[in-house]
């Protein structure tokens, strides 16, 4: 038998690859022709841009959309919207680089038709393959990421622990944790450096997060960059360093979608995360520990479930989700709860706000600034939950107009191709969208005039304090977290975390924006332009909130 050489086997294995993968990769590069070309002839009732009949809206929606120009896709969404008569509606097709057509939603009554259970779709849509590479991320059995009937299994396992009764009994926790946070906001006071608000809200949320689902303190707050969890190979540098390489969804490909190294970062990170995590969770779901402090969110979740090693890797992938999605999500709310009360320096309406904030909190907690931390800490938890629900409305509505005005988060759906009861009630006739992917753009959403009124763009607690308005809202026309089936498990805690943080800061301190204020010069020249959001797991401020941070000199300080 002839021997082949060195040179001649590389042929011939590089040969055999072709023909074995050829038909599958030419069946590949044909369907998804066919898919693009069912998007390009289709779907002509739905508002959208002129689209090229080889091009689609790659051209003229495309350039609004790319990464380079570092902001969201929202803001992109708005001008083709704004260009388009603002309809309730449109399309965005941008084969070949996407062979999916994207339905843009602008109005809630398209969004409650299309995210809500049907009886094709009994637990709503699926969500877009798009979230794939958040997997390293949240992990293979997130919840997030997870259809049907295995979803549905894990939402009503850890639905006990996010209920809100259960939620406010932790309240005292929660309080620990926002009493560090206001103590490094005093620090900076005191030393007038300029601070990245991301860092220490993060921190917060990662110090809440873990406390209430795994019982751990990793003391995120209180360690120094570089020592333990946060030194190079500690757990909380690997979680923040594995979700600042995620790729952005649905924001095209980069270089660094091509970086070789990048993956195998990624799977040094991921693997520091899993393996710390795996075994805090064997701990906790082993233990036998009878005290009489409230469980963890997780041991909640298991009880009276055998500990196999499918149920701990599902549960460490629900923590992952739990402490990733929070960190972007409600750290980026208190990053814009800490920017509204900023504007308070330059604005006259801001600063009428603020001033109702305060009196609200006086009434309440007393005089003292800080006054709030102990009487929730210290109070019976019905009765903080009492406070937290009923008695601080103006705080409420504060609260729910940041979300309404800076959605950190929003949903990707995928309609498939053999749907065929998912229809767009348009006010001519239905239209079919299988094939499409749907999403429902909240910030175009809660900023429609249609929707809110002239005054839609303005930042207005009153809104919420106003009956017969918040009567006359469509339904689903505020949707922060998202509304139907899969809707937020962590909305309750979200808010609570930040009425917490507001009924901490407001009184005690002042707020500065340092860089992208929106405020005129002070010569009356021209307006800076104001913080925007860019895209990274969701929607967070571009600068990380730059501020400073000073003692309020008209606080009541004993």
């Amino acid at each position: 038998m002839e021997t082949l050489t060195g040179l001649e086997l590389i042929y011939h294995v590089r040969n055999t690859l072709l023909v074995v993968l050829a038909p599958y990769v030419l069946y590949r590069i044909c369907w998804w022709i066919y898919k693009a070309y069912r998007v390009r002839t289709r779907f002509h009732d739905i508002p959208s841009l002129p689209r090229h009949r080889i091009w689609g809206n790659l051209i003229n929606g495309g350039e609004r959309l790319k990464p380079s120009l570092k902001r969201h896709p929202d803001y992109g969404f708005e001008e083709i919207w704004q260009e388009l008569g603002e309809p309730g509606c449109f399309l965005v097709d941008l084969a070949p680089i996407e062979a999916r057509g994207l339905l843009v939603i602008a109005e809630p009554q398209y969004a409650e038709a299309l995210i809500n259970s049907t009886k094709e779709f009994k637990y709503s849509i699926p969500k877009s393959d798009n979230y794939d590479p958040l997997k390293p991320v949240f992990g293979a059995e997130s919840i997030i990421t997870k259809e049907g009937a295995p979803w549905r299994e894990l939402r009503k396992r850890f639905n006990p622990g996010f209920q809100p009764r259960y939620i406010h009994s932790l309240t005292p926790s929660i309080v620990s944790r926002v009493e560090i946070f206001v103590e490094r906001m005093q620090s900076l006071a005191e030393s007038g450096h300029t601070f990245k608000m991301v860092d220490y809200a993060q921190d917060l949320i990662t110090d809440i997060i873990t406390q209430l689902t795994i019982a751990q303190d990793f003391n995120a707050q209180s360690t120094p960059e570089g020592h333990g969890e946060k030194s190079s190979t500690g757990f909380l540098t690997a979680s923040r360093r594995l979700s600042e390489m995620v790729y952005a969804v649905g924001q095209g490909v980069g270089f660094h979608m091509i970086d070789p190294i990048r993956p195998l970062k990624s799977l040094f990170y991921e693997s520091i995360v899993n393996r710390k995590l795996t075994a805090i969770v064997k701990a906790r779901i082993t233990s036998t520990d009878t005290t009489s402090e409230p469980k963890s969110i997780t041991q909640l979740a298991v009880s009276g479930l055998p500990p196999t090693k499918a149920l701990i890797r599902s549960c460490v992938d629900q923590i992952k989700t739990f402490l990733f999605a929070g960190q972007d999500t409600t750290a980026t709310l208190i990053q814009w709860i800490c920017y509204e009360m900023s504007k308070a320096s330059h604005s006259p309406h801001h600063a009428a706000i603020l001033s109702r904030l305060r009196e609200e909190h006086d009434a309440i907690f007393g005089p003292h600034p800080f006054s709030a931390l102990q009487v929730l800490s210290s109070s019976a938890t019905t009765k903080s939950e009492s406070i937290l629900t009923s008695k601080l409305s103006y705080t409420t509505a504060f609260i729910k107009e940041t979300l309404r005005l800076h959605p950190p988060g929003a949903t990707l759906r995928a309609v498939p191709w053999e749907a065929t009861s998912v229809s767009l009630p348009l006010p001519s006739h239905p239209v079919s969208i299988a094939g499409l992917q749907v999403y429902p753009s909240l910030y175009i959403m809660h900023r429609n005039p249609k929707v809110w009124g002239p005054d839609a763009r303005l930042f207005n607690p009153d809104r919420w304090l106003d009956d017969a308005y918040v009567a006359g809202l469509p339904t689903g026309a505020y949707r922060p977290f998202e509304r139907g089936p899969r809707n937020c498990i962590g909305q309750e805690l979200a808010m609570l975390e930040g009425m917490a943080v507001l009924v901490s800061t407001a009184r005690g301190f002042v707020f500065e924006k340092v860089g992208l204020t929106g405020r005129a010069a002070v010569d009356g020249g021209e307006i800076e332009r104001e913080v925007w959001n860019e895209h990274a797991v969701t929607s967070v401020p571009v600068d990380g909130m730059v501020m400073r941070v000073s003692m309020n000199e008209k606080a009541n300080f004993p």
